[in-house]
């Protein structure tokens, strides 16, 4: 016989607001929710089942200075507590981190806070071992960025899940799953660029939650740009005229001996970057310059690529009544509580991938919100 408890810890949800999304520019930027009076991240667990109770904290170990304060604890009827070497602040599984809440956390952990800034990754496989590296956007003609990201330009907040039962222990080998993952956006889709890095102790892995497809995605990290918005795809106008190529390839780009020469006005749209929607000019979807050297060999060379998990193949399995359960899933669980204090963690990065085709001027000034939803499975034969 199966039995099957579920818990849910509720729901994320971050408001955001675009303001200059134009990759390259120094000003573009990507707000990342909107101030409020009311509550912008919640985590408001309700428990299906009597006998247990699921918790999330927030790691806060910096002992001198912490990103929550012993007020703000006070004031919402938070738990300060110390396991596995790390000091936790933990909600209630009835009651959430309000607004107020997470804005102190960011503000103090040099965070982002009601900005994030489009910033770019380099290849990467998927991988159960391999860290997430960040890199500012480029500007024009900077064709290699080795420079890490302003910690400002993201977020990343370090959770911590636990689950009781109607004795108040700690339970553990529970896995915690991601079993909601949506982003909605006002107009246009720049939130296809989101993305989400997840760290725990047995593996680490990248996924954009606006995807539900049941296979892994990618995104090429290397191309060409019109980063100056003149319609033209960059290149050395004031010294060799050679086209650039940003970020990586699998091979070496060669540039044409002579400029492409012709009428401007006259010269075709190139979709160099596999663009899906052509109907208008953008960063990754412009012309050849006609007094560019252009990069002969492009179909020879192929962009690299950063591997994505899905929300489709992060959760788990349903039964036959709709439901999430372990048993036999594929699925990705976000972390696992273990012993001896039950505790399970995992890290989310969450930023804006400038390398996404959504980064482009047209998405600037448009909303979209992010919403992600924990659950615990205990399922028993």
């Amino acid at each position: 016989m199966k039995t099957n408890k579920k818990i849910t810890i509720g729901l994320i949800s971050l408001a955001c607001v675009t303001s200059a999304a134009l990759i390259g520019t120094a000003a573009g930027s990507l707000a990342w929710y909107a101030y409020s009076r009311t509550a912008i991240v919640s985590f408001k667990g309700t428990s299906v089942s009597s006998s247990a109770l699921l918790n999330v904290g927030l790691i806060d170990d910096d002992l001198l200075h912490p990103r929550i304060s012993s007020a703000t604890i006070a004031k919402y009827g938070l738990s300060k507590e110390n396991h596995d070497g790390h000091t936790i602040v933990f909600t209630h599984s009835t009651n959430g981190f309000g607004y107020d809440v997470i804005d102190e956390y960011l503000k103090n952990a040099g965070s982002a806070v009601d900005v994030l800034s489009p910033v770019t990754t380099h290849s990467r496989a998927l991988s159960s071992t391999a860290d997430l590296s960040l890199y500012r956007s480029p500007e024009y003609g900077e064709t290699t960025v080795t420079d890490a990201a302003d910690p400002r330009n993201y977020v990343v907040l370090p959770f911590a899940f636990r689950v009781g039962d109607s004795s108040n222990e700690n339970v553990v080998n529970t896995d915690i799953w991601l079993t909601g993952s949506s982003v909605e956006v006002e107009h246009e889709n720049i939130d296809q660029a989101v993305r989400i890095f997840i760290k725990n102790s047995e593996r680490k892995f990248l996924m954009k939650p606006a995807s539900d497809a049941m296979t892994q995605g990618s995104t090429n990290v290397g191309g060409l740009l019109d980063l100056d918005g003149d319609g033209t795809y960059d290149y050395d106008a004031l010294d060799t005229h050679n086209e650039y190529y940003y970020g990586e390839c699998t091979g070496t780009p060669a540039n044409a001996t002579s400029e492409y020469g012709g009428s401007q006005s006259e010269a075709p749209l190139v979709n160099v970057n596999d663009v899906t929607d052509t109907s208008a000019p953008s960063t990754f979807y412009a012309k050849h310059n006609i007094s560019s050297k252009i990069i002969n060999n492009l179909n020879d060379i192929t962009p690299k690529v950063a591997e994505f998990e899905t929300f489709g193949t992060v959760c788990p399995s349903r039964d036959s009544n709709g439901q999430y359960y372990e048993s036999g899933t594929k699925g990705i669980s976000i972390t696992k509580t273990s012993g001896p204090t039950g505790v399970g963690y995992a890290d989310f990065t969450i930023f804006v991938e400038g390398w996404d085709h959504s980064v482009i001027d047209k998405a600037a000034g448009y909303e979209f919100t992010l919403d992600l939803k924990f659950e615990i499975n205990s399922v028993t034969q």
